[in-house]
């Protein structure tokens, strides 16, 4: 079997090992795209920093999913939410980021394209070359969200341009309707909202994160607790004696959980609301992701599940954003298919 091309005004005629190279090499780019997914390549080797009252400061790559999506202000940009990269292309984040009574510059057709996102940082005052700055295409809000009640919390961010996945930048994994949520219960929260420890009240210009506990709806709504303001499609998680909270800034960041050190996080919730910051009986409101997996893959596509983990690749300095890449024993693995293939199809053709 002989693959013909035609190649300017001559022509040439690829043999079937070459045919086979290329389909095995797109099969072995499309399965790393999948085994990325959900990974943080780096947080096996961090070590955490000292811990300040509501968590603690994160080292560059632990959280490769974890957008900060900034206002254009006179001075530059300033961090207003925060977002989890569920594709090349698409952040998805909280509706009431562009509720103009949210902002101090509502969001417009005119000012849209000067939101940026900056994807892949820890520290927001020093970028380094891992970090991908975007801008924002389009902007798609839940058509039955509801400001008051907060209902249907939940907004899509499409890029100017794609980013290309590496150490630092990693798409999240994304519940469907089969996903058995009630079993992932190692939850973390992680973003730039303000820091409630000190004096003064600012925003934390390095990435924090906390581990969160889950309630159960009917607690959340309770007498003592929300008394029954939070609505369907949505979680609690936090502390029943308050301490440890989502803040402002941290709206639209992910509440990612797994089952246990094998599994990859999932981003189960986004951040929506929550009375105050750190309140006993009044933890994190959180809208469900897999109340909404049908909305999400309406507009961005079909994402799929993360295949079993495999070995985590050792930190290296930031370099660059790269195109997908695989560990070395999935390389490795590969060329040895490869190579069985290609000597099976000699001995054919003997």
């Amino acid at each position: 079997i002989n693959l013909t091309i035609s190649l300017a005004r001559s022509r040439t005629t690829l043999p079937i090992e070459i045919l086979i190279n290329v389909c095995w090499l797109k099969l072995f780019l499309f399965l790393n795209a999948v085994l990325i997914r959900g990974r943080r390549p780096l947080a096996p080797h961090h070590v955490s920093s000292p811990p300040r009252r509501g968590g603690f400061d994160t080292m560059p790559g632990a959280w490769p999913w974890i957008v900060s999506l900034q206002l254009p202000t006179i001075t530059g940009h300033k961090h207003s939410c925060g977002g989890s990269l569920v594709s090349a292309r698409w952040i998805l984040t909280a509706a009431h980021c562009f509720s103009n009574k949210r902002q101090a510059a509502p969001t417009t057709p005119q000012n849209l394209p000067h939101w940026r996102a900056v994807i892949g940082a820890s520290k927001l005052s020093s970028l380094g070359p891992e970090v991908h700055v975007r801008f924002i295409k389009q902007v798609v809000i839940h058509e039955d969200y509801k400001p008051p009640q907060e209902a249907n919390d939940i907004a899509l961010m499409e890029l100017d341009q794609p980013v290309k996945c590496s150490d630092y930048i990693q798409p999240a994994c994304m519940p469907n309707a089969t996903t058995d949520v009630d079993k992932f219960n190692d939850c973390f929260i992680s973003g730039w909202g303000v820091l409630r420890d000190i004096e003064v009240t600012v925003a934390s210009d390095v990435m924090r994160e906390a581990k969160v506990n889950r309630f159960a709806p009917a607690l959340c709504n309770s007498s003592n607790w929300y008394n029954g303001a939070v609505e369907p499609n949505t979680i609690c998680a936090g502390y029943a004696e308050g301490g440890v909270d989502s803040c402002q800034g941290d709206s639209g960041g992910p509440l990612m959980c797994k089952e246990n050190e094998s599994q990859p996080f999932w981003v189960i919730g986004t951040t929506s609301w929550g009375k105050g910051c750190g309140e006993a009986h009044h933890p994190g409101v959180y809208t469900s992701t897999q109340s909404f997996h049908e909305w999400i893959e309406k507009h961005i596509g079909p994402m799929p599940e993360p295949l079993p983990e495999r070995k985590p690749a050792r930190p290296r300095p930031p370099q660059g954003a790269q195109d997908l890449k695989g560990s070395k024993d999935t390389v490795a693995t590969f060329f040895k298919l490869l190579q069985k293939l290609l000597h099976h199809t000699k001995k054919g053709k003997n």
